[in-house]
């Protein structure tokens, strides 16, 4: 049975310690949610408010706070797992002020333990946790949708679900060459970016368009860098050199850095130092996924300062890459920037063009909280085109997909036989300006893998032919689609069909039948013995030929659901709706319509379990001879086979009837209950016996002794 996760073994009912006060005691909750990058890992979420007033006017509030989100907080923290810019704020009066209570992060759980903190005389307490980051590149909901977090804390809330965010596609792109002639592309003595203009060396213009006003944030406090953008090459023929701007003017500066072919006329760019203007700098010295290295210096000057200066980009194996940060900006408009990527060919080589791919950066390896891990950081997700940004979407210099066909793409064949070559063809060509890149992709209607095409992709105007393999295919009629895509925003798939008819081969002999599906026995979970079961718990069935497509189990016709299924072993929960007057129900396992032996199992009202390493001490280690628990402290017991609501005690020891702190199910897993418990103040130290037991109808049923360790 696999362990709990972190974040499940964070406990629900907070240490006894932490006690409950007056009925009238209350905080009102409410948060300042923002909008945040689609695309990043550890992005700011909005601020938290608890607005407490006390109906007995307690000296101190004094218990734990906890956050629960749909994805990971990805705050910075420290080897201990502390989150280092994630802050638990108070007011009695004077304003907001740091309370130095350290922020825990677990998983997807921020958690704010030994809150401790003197309650004015009036009565009210206000409190805000800030500076929460969130994986939002993790977060499924549909565009829109908010990121909601869950309170947990030991005074009653008026509500326990706030939003802390709306993740928003933040980064489009476009990304538009003009080719190269067969003549190749000169490069001028003196490498500056006037230069290469006046000498006509071929470019690749990139463009980079935020959707959410602020997403290119210069380098804020307690980020490692600014927004940074990547640009990747790759398929460069040998003795290509690429060349690109050291600064970048965005739309929004004195003049805008441009290679003319994107709207705007060719240009050097020209910033104003302090303008709060979009401005790019290349970033030396890091590595593939963005992260390290550093910009280099934004100039200065008195006035406007001419971006004139460009310089090479390494290019290894036909690869290469560059990485950009932003430095100033407009954090309340929507801002783009564009650049060209200088392509210098020898004279002897092939017509060929820097083919491109972009991203935010640094990409991330780390999705959850980290030590090291760079902030901000990003999801390797690519941006879509951005002419619908900027409305330039009918814009000329885009290239346009153009798809004729010639010919018949109805082929009829035998099934088994030889490979054929359909008769008709695709012609494809660029109607519009630039370099058409497209793709041609297969839909399969009927089977699949029986079409093979010459060539799937290429660039401006190709002829493409197709061949059938039906060596696997059984007799019958089979359709796909063809679907050529590629070009500028404004070029539309062109879907193509085609239908084979295969005909029938000699029959062939009858598959064996489907081997038999056996129970050999049927266990408690926890245990791995057989015992009574119990309804809502979790057993263990083992056996032979138990995998298969549709496996179903059933305890007297009534469905279990399944946990987990291999060939000789099947994870259930036992029906919660069996009735709880029987000792005993026939369970029967069906795979793929093939049904098992009827086998009895026994049934009783309660049959507790301990699993196998299921205490863990109060600091979340497991039990064991290497690390015990200390005496007074909390264990943590993950169990099967104790029913909802029923009361449960333990023996540890020599102490029996001994209360737990928290008995329930465990969060997230279906038919484990957990149980806090605190060991006896003078329990003696080395191995000690434990036992559960619950209490059904005035019957108690225990379980087995099970070992911890005490110190």
């Amino acid at each position: 049975m696999a362990q709990p996760s972190p974040c499940v073994r964070f406990l629900l009912a907070f240490l006894a310690a932490a006690a409950l006060l007056a009925a009238q005691t209350q905080c009102s909750v409410s948060s300042s949610p923002r909008q945040v990058r689609a695309e990043g890992v550890a992005e700011r979420a909005g601020d938290i408010f608890l607005n407490c007033s006390f109906g007995s006017s307690p000296a101190t509030l004094s218990g734990a706070l906890a956050i629960y989100l749909p994805v990971a907080v990805t705050n910075p923290v420290d080897s201990s797992g502390v989150a280092r810019d994630a802050v638990l704020l108070a007011d009695s009066g004077g304003g907001y002020a740091a309370t130095g209570v350290s922020g825990v992060v677990a998983g997807y759980v921020l958690s704010f333990y030994g809150i401790n903190l003197p309650v004015p005389a009036g009565g009210r307490l206000n409190l805000k946790i800030s500076g929460i980051r969130v994986n939002a590149a993790q977060f499924s909901g549909a565009a829109g949708q908010p990121v909601n977090a869950f309170l947990s804390f030991n005074l009653p809330l008026s509500q326990s679900q706030v939003t802390v965010a709306y993740p928003v596609a933040s980064l489009y792109a476009t990304l538009y060459n003009t080719g190269i002639g067969c003549w190749g592309s000169p490069l001028p003595a003196a490498i500056s970016l006037t230069n290469l203009l006046s000498e006509g060396t071929a470019l690749a213009s990139t463009r980079f368009s935020e959707a959410l006003a602020g997403a290119f944030q210069p380098r804020g406090a307690g980020d490692d860098n600014g927004t940074r953008l990547a640009v990747r090459y790759s398929g460069l023929p040998a003795g290509t050199q690429l060349f690109l701007p050291d600064f970048v003017a965005g739309s929004d500066a004195l003049v805008p850095t441009s290679g003319g072919d994107l709207g705007l006329p060719p240009a050097v760019g020209q910033y104003v130092p302090g303008s709060g203007t979009l401005l790019l700098a290349r970033v030396n010295l890091s590595d593939s996924s963005g992260a390290g290295g550093a910009a280099m210096p934004v100039p200065s000057g008195p006035g406007a300062v001419l971006l004139d200066s460009a310089s090479a980009v390494p290019v290894t194996g036909g690869a290469a890459f560059a990485i950009y940060e932003v430095m100033d900006g407009n954090l309340s408009a929507l801002e783009s920037v564009q650049f060209p990527t200088f392509i210098g060919v020898p004279s002897a080589s092939a017509p060929t063009v820097a083919l491109e791919t972009v991203s935010y950066a640094p990409v991330s390896s780390s999705p959850q909280a980290a030590v090291t891990a760079p902030v901000p950081r990003f999801a390797a997700i690519q941006p879509a085109s951005d002419c619908g940004v900027l409305s330039d979407c009918q814009a000329g210099y885009y290239p346009r997909l153009g798809v004729q066909t010639v010919g018949d793409f109805q082929l009829s064949l035998t099934a088994g036989g030889p490979t054929r070559q359909v008769p008709g063809r695709i012609l494809i060509g660029n109607t519009g300006s630039g370099i058409l890149n497209w793709a041609i992709s297969v839909n399969y209607q009927q089977g699949s893998g029986w079409l093979t095409l010459d060539t799937s992709s290429g660039q401006n105007n190709s002829s493409v032919a197709l061949w059938v393999t039906p060596q696997n295919l059984p007799a019958g009629i089979y359709n796909a689609n063809l679907v050529v895509s590629g070009g500028g925003p404004l070029s539309v798939p062109v879907t193509i069909p085609v239908t084979v008819t295969a005909l029938a081969q000699p029959a062939t002999p009858a598959p064996p039948p489907a081997p038999a599906v056996t129970v050999t026995s049927v266990v408690n979970a926890a245990s791995l013995t057989v015992m009574p079961l119990v309804a809502g718990s979790l057993g263990t069935v083992f056996g032979s030929n138990l995998a298969g497509t549709n496996v179903a189990v059933t305890f007297d016709a009534t469905p279990a659901t399944l946990l987990y299924a291999s060939a000789t072993q099947i994870n259930l929960v036992v029906p919660a709706g069996l009735d709880p007057s029987k000792t005993a129900a026939l369970l029967v396992v069906t795979v793929d319509g093939v049904a098992s032996n009827a086998l009895t199992v026994a049934l009783a009202p309660a049959a507790p379990a301990i699993f196998n390493g299921g205490a863990l001490n109060q600091d979340y280690s497991p039990n064991a001879p290497a690390s015990p628990a200390p005496a007074a402290s909390v264990l943590q017991i993950f169990a099967t086979g104790i029913p909802s609501g029923a009361p449960v005690s333990l023996q540890i020891g020599g102490e029996s009837n001994l209360q737990p702190l928290y008995s329930g199910p465990a969060p997230g897993l279906a038919g484990v209950q957990q149980i806090d418990a605190a060991l006896p103040a003078g329990l003696a130290s080395g191995a000690q016996p434990l036992a559960l037991c619950a209490t059904v109808a005035s019957r108690q049923f225990c379980s087995s002794p099970y070992t911890v360790y005490v110190k």
